[in-house]
């Protein structure tokens, strides 16, 4: 049973959440009462400690921190997000035993996407200390789901940082000069490489499909787990973002290199709302330089998502890129 003063809590920030997620602007009075739960919301994150609402995604209850800016996204941008469930889809269709690992898995929300429209067991890697307890209450409301709580990279270590963290999301920052006001102090930092870690959940060695969104760790990630890719060949979904790649001092463009040599060779790019931009090759310098170029300087207001398949996976990528092509289609004529 939950302590009265916590539902309390709960409860008021519930309705402060639905306030705010559903103002109207119509009117005078309406824009006074937006500002007023606005400033209402401010304070219970600040004072409050961020506090826990529920919000439906997927058709999940799940809960979230009252600053999370998923069910704001959500509301503007209903479709966000699905690309990965579309594509999830089709590998079911060719490998029926697949398995999913989610590389920053943050609250659950790809979970609850993904499980609406198709059934696999799914691995959660999260190393947030904000983020995981949430994640691991949310689990409850699946099976076959296993969690990891660790932070991965490139090589096993153990760093100086810094935690940003702003709306629901997270980053490593190993520069103090960099960091965003609301942070952690400096905390010592475990971070392992994704094939170590899969070396201890061996049933997800062979996991068909991978996304990975940690706001510029991504290519640092895929370097550590080389092995993993070589074996498992899996379809890679995962950000590109050049603003937060920069601040992990990452040459960007070399995660193609790394790609090329492992035999991955077709990519759909994705804008970060979820629409599909174009599809290339992993050997296109030009256009993928110019894709870099383009998401350059835009803060991580704007990057893309980056889907690679294994040239074993030619089939599966023509088939994606095709219905992706009839979905934008539908959608906008």
């Amino acid at each position: 049973m939950k302590e009265p003063q916590k539902t309390l809590m709960h409860d008021f920030a519930q309705t402060i959440h639905g306030q705010v997620l559903n103002a109207s602007v119509n009117s005078p009075m309406d824009r006074f009462k937006t500002k007023i739960f606005n400033r209402l919301l401010t304070v219970m994150v600040e004072s409050f400690n961020d506090p826990l609402v529920t919000y439906s995604v997927g058709g999940f209850p799940l809960s979230i921190p009252l600053s999370h800016q998923l069910p704001f996204i959500l509301k503007k941008y209903p479709y966000y997000s699905l690309n990965l469930v579309r594509i999830a889809r089709h590998a079911k269709q060719k490998y029926e035993d697949l398995r999913f690992i989610d590389v920053g898995a943050n609250i659950g929300d790809s979970i609850a996407l993904l499980r609406k429209e198709v059934y696999f067991p799914i691995l959660c890697i999260e190393g947030d200390e904000q983020f995981y307890p949430i994640l691991e209450g949310n689990k409850a409301l699946f099976t076959d789901v296993e969690l990891a709580k660790c932070y991965v990279g490139e090589s096993t270590l153990e760093i100086k940082s810094l935690i940003s963290r702003d709306g629901g999301t997270a980053h490593i920052n190993q520069d103090a000069n960099q960091a965003s006001l609301d942070q952690t102090s400096d905390v010592m930092i475990k971070i392992e490489r994704l094939s170590d870690v899969l070396q201890e959940r061996p049933s997800f060695l062979v996991s068909k499909m991978i996304k990975i969104d940690t706001d510029g760790f991504d290519c640092k990630i895929l370097r550590g787990a080389i092995d993993f890719l070589v074996s498992a060949k899996p379809i890679v979904f995962f950000e590109y973002d050049p603003f937060f790649l920069a601040q992990q001092n990452d040459n960007n463009l070399l995660v193609f290199e790394l790609f090329r040599e492992l035999n991955y060779k077709y990519l759909l790019i994705y804008d970060n709302l979820g629409d599909l931009m174009l599809s290339t090759q992993t050997d296109n310098s030009d256009t993928l330089e110019e894709i870099h170029a383009y998401f350059s300087g835009r803060m991580g207001r704007q990057y893309c998502d980056i889907c690679a398949f294994h040239m074993e996976d030619a089939d599966l990528f023509q088939d994606v890129r095709r219905s992706e092509i009839q979905f934008s289609k539908a959608l906008r004529g």
